[in-house]
């Protein structure tokens, strides 16, 4: 399988790592993009990442991008994908829509067939086994957190480092893992901003800018920097 796990889109959209984009999709420039993260205005954020990802080298990556609907024939738009791209917004009505529509189990034998998979924010920590360890909350009331499995570690988007100095008797994202591990035993990978993984032919490696922090269950967290592989 093949993944690219980004943090999160930065601006200008994308930009801190279109480089990456399109050295991971390769010769795969048909791009379906997910808009199911967006509570907003799912054409108006879908139109935003064709537009910078249409763009040639370097500032984009000269695909072809187009719409993939959770309401609107998504199978049908997923059988003609040679990469997806599924974007950030609220991680909980991702996963509710990617289910309503069908569409868990035909990503996750695609992927595992060899589609390449990028994903972005709730993208990202959809491919998880679950999304418990999101920092989004449950607007929709989803009551099954089980998610798409592509990689046997879980998520923490936009993870940040807080010294808890800085803010006396307040929580710190390691103390919410923390009690994540008391009932849940797969690692948890951190990634701060600017930052992503790359998982290709079961290798983890870290490019960006800056670190990912990874939880194991029982063990002292440690950080892995960009270049390196990251052992879960």
């Amino acid at each position: 399988m093949r993944l690219l796990l980004i943090s999160n889109s930065g601006k200008p959209f994308l930009g801190h790592c279109m480089g990456q984009i399109a050295a991971f999709l390769g010769p795969a420039r048909s791009v379906a993009f997910v808009t199911a993260a967006n509570l907003y205005d799912e054409s108006a954020y879908y139109a935003r990442a064709r537009e910078a990802l249409a763009l040639a080298p370097p500032a984009g990556c000269g695909a072809e991008v187009f719409h993939l609907r959770w309401d609107a024939d998504p199978l049908t738009t997923l059988e003609r994908a040679e990469s997806l791209f599924v974007g950030g917004g609220n991680t909980y009505a991702l996963l509710e829509r990617l289910r309503g529509a069908g569409l868990i189990d035909p990503i996750r034998a695609r992927v595992r067939a060899g589609l390449r998979y990028v994903g972005s924010s709730a993208g990202s920590n959809v491919a998880g086994p679950n999304i418990l360890t999101t920092n989004d909350w449950n607007v929709v009331g989803l009551a099954a957190f089980d998610a798409l499995g592509l990689v046997p570690f879980n998520i923490n988007p936009h993870y940040l480092d807080a010294d808890p100095a800085m803010a006396p008797g307040s929580e710190t994202r390691d103390e919410r893992i923390r009690e994540y591990h008391v009932v849940t035993r797969n690692p948890v990978v951190g990634i701060e901003e600017g930052t992503l993984l790359r998982v290709e032919d079961g290798q983890v490696t870290v490019l960006g800018r800056g670190r990912v922090k990874v939880f194991e269950r029982g063990r002292e967290p440690r950080w892995c920097r960009p270049g390196e592989r990251v052992d879960v």
